[in-house]
């Protein structure tokens, strides 16, 4: 359980801590049925501190390692300043684990990549295409028809703006093409990044500063939600 308050001697060093505020007991003998609804100055007069909870570190590249110790700082001859923090150890991830981290999250990012759409000309207009996975079998289905020559009076496909011009069975056939093509790129950025993951110097430091992003298509002008 996480300690809530330090009991010290006189002298202001640790004796214990305690995790709960009932029947807390204090060096001068001084007993609270409730440390919680004692004042700071009295439970302070008793030699008690409120421990600051602090932040606990953040962990993406670290572990926190066993239970967190109690601190106590200030001047012993001004009780007012005396106060109890709560510090961690820590200790880093194994290359390993930053690795598996890493390939984790370029993977992350090329699914991203890859439903954010793409930009397309319409007639002087530059739409943006959503690629999510709804809008990528709906464009599969309407691709298919326009190879098979299918599609006479043009063809609506799902833009970010919700905005609906018509495509001809070609602009269908060029756009089916560029999606393809930005999706394969996100693919092969995802292998170049592996590899360059794989190659990294035996520091953690070196994983740390990776660019994940490195290497994938640019995101549309305007990306979808």
């Amino acid at each position: 359980m996480t300690a809530l308050f330090a009991i010290c001697d006189d002298q202001w060093a640790l004796v214990r801590s305690a995790s709960s505020p009932m029947g807390l007991k204090a060096s001068t003998g001084k007993t609270y049925s409730n440390a919680a609804l004692a004042s700071v100055e009295d439970l302070r007069a008793n030699y008690v501190l409120v421990i600051d909870q602090g932040t606990k570190p953040d962990q993406e590249w670290q572990t926190v390692t066993g239970n967190p110790t109690v601190v106590i700082n200030g001047d012993p001859d001004q009780p007012e300043t005396m106060t109890a923090t709560l510090q961690y150890s820590t200790q880093p991830i194994s290359l390993d684990a930053a690795k598996a981290k890493l390939e984790s999250k370029v993977k992350e990012y090329k699914f991203r990549r890859m439903e954010r759409g793409i930009t397309f000309d319409v007639g002087g207009t530059a739409y943006v295409v959503q690629t999510d996975e709804r809008s990528l079998a709906l464009l599969d289905r309407i691709a298919k028809r326009a190879n098979a020559n299918q599609l006479e009076n043009g063809q609506v496909v799902r833009m970010a703006d919700n905005s609906s011009p018509l495509l001809t069975q070609q602009q269908i056939i060029d756009l089916d093409l560029a999606v393809s093509a930005m999706l394969c790129d996100c693919t092969d950025a995802q292998t170049e990044r592996e590899y360059a993951i794989d190659a990294l110097p035996n520091n953690l430091q070196a994983h740390i500063d990776f660019d994940c992003t490195a290497g994938f298509p640019a995101f549309p002008a305007v990306e979808t939600e």
